[in-house]
């Protein structure tokens, strides 16, 4: 979690003891010297409409919220892009585009007859002579673990969406099935 304070008049993220600097890129808050500062020893954050909200205040629970829910969106598209061992012993990437491309070249061979192909794994290793029907395995265990990690990530969702407290939030841990 950030916390915000004004250093030198200028707003300040700091985070376990070390101090950065919002610039314009930084989460997309834009400096400006116009904005009001809270002056209090109570923890703050600053929202992107710069408003400033307390911990006390619906809205801190809110960002956590969303903040919760960026972090799942990013781990998601990490775990999907990462990688898993199929029932045939391939190590498989499975995010959408890795599909389509199965999909693409199981589709190519039907159209012109072939019984083999290859599969390059996740760790750019092609074997060749693969054939279709074992292709087409290793597709659909492709698609199951996409479709198990994007079902986790709805379940979470809803968790996350559902919290009552910060601690209820912080004790919602992100994991995938696969």
């Amino acid at each position: 979690m950030s916390e915000y304070k004004l250093l030198n008049n200028v707003i300040a993220c700091v985070r376990t003891g070390d101090v950065t600097l919002l610039s314009p890129s930084y989460l997309g808050i834009a400096e400006d010297e116009s904005i009001p500062w809270v002056e209090t020893d109570r923890k703050i954050i600053r929202l992107p409409d710069f408003s400033f909200v307390f911990d006390d205040d619906p809205k801190y629970l809110d960002a956590l919220k969303v903040e919760k829910i960026n972090t799942l969106h990013t781990l998601f598209n990490k775990r999907v892009s990462g990688s898993f061992i199929t029932s045939q012993g391939y190590l498989m990437q499975f995010d959408t585009s890795d599909s389509i491309k199965m999909q693409g070249a199981i589709t190519l061979m039907e159209a012109v007859g072939s019984t083999t192909g290859y599969i390059t794994q996740a760790n750019d290793e092609t074997v060749y002579n693969v054939s279709i029907e074992t292709m087409k395995q290793v597709l659909i265990e492709m698609l199951n673990a996409y479709a198990k990690c994007h079902a986790r990530k709805q379940e979470l969702r809803k968790i996350i969406n559902s919290a009552q407290s910060k601690e209820e939030l912080d004790e919602i841990e992100i994991s995938w099935p696969v």
